[in-house]
């Protein structure tokens, strides 16, 4: 399958943040990653190169929770966000769900999970449709020595928004669950887990 459209996305070594470019080198967005700052998202997507960029979307970890919260920028009231909650199913369960309306007014379930067949990374995640199955996207995590944090290959173009949605969820579940796998290893225990992606938006 060829993408419509592809998005590089690549980290510092510490991974204090993320920067998405297009495959041209065009810098397109900046993640700021914060884990410790209290009020702060943990992930902050602004538009352009640096955190001086427009706020176009934000991810919330919730404390001593699987929970998360993400918003989105509502490009027709400045300043605004939609908000939706992403919850974890079960305790091993590795798919990752979000529910948003698209711009022919019917609501759409779509499912990150785990594939062995598609991708070129050594741990990558394919985004499907859920009544049809179709694969939307596919997101393609790089090496934790590598400056490479992954590809996302998005093969429909619903919309800018669904671009956006993909981008944002795509990378917290890679985020969450790079911090889960790095809590239970200094817990001493196994990898750590995920969230369920259950997020609701329109903005229209």
């Amino acid at each position: 399958m060829n993408p419509g459209a592809k998005y590089i996305i690549t980290h510092s070594f510490w991974r204090h943040h993320y920067d998405v470019s297009a495959p041209n080198n065009t810098h397109l967005f900046h993640i700021e990653n914060s884990a410790f700052t209290p009020g702060k998202p943990d992930l902050t997507l602004h538009r352009g190169s640096n955190s001086h960029g427009p706020v176009v979307a934000v991810c919330k970890f919730r404390h001593f929770s699987s929970d998360c919260e993400i918003g989105l920028a509502d490009p027709t009231r400045p300043g605004k966000m939609e908000w939706g909650d992403l919850h974890k199913k079960g305790f091993l369960e590795r798919s990752y769900s979000f529910r948003m309306r698209m711009d022919d007014g019917t609501d759409k379930t779509f499912i990150w999970k785990r594939t062995h067949s598609l991708g070129n990374g050594h741990e990558n995640h394919k985004l499907v449709e859920e009544s049809s199955q179709t694969v939307m996207a596919v997101f393609s995590a790089g090496s934790i020595f590598s400056k490479t944090a992954g590809d996302l290959d998005i093969y429909v173009n619903p919309s800018s928004l669904f671009n956006l949605m993909a981008l944002i969820t795509g990378i917290a579940v890679v985020e969450k669950t790079r911090r889960g796998k790095n809590t239970g290893a200094s817990a001493g225990g196994g990898g750590g887990g995920g969230v369920k992606l259950g997020l609701e938006v329109s903005l229209h």
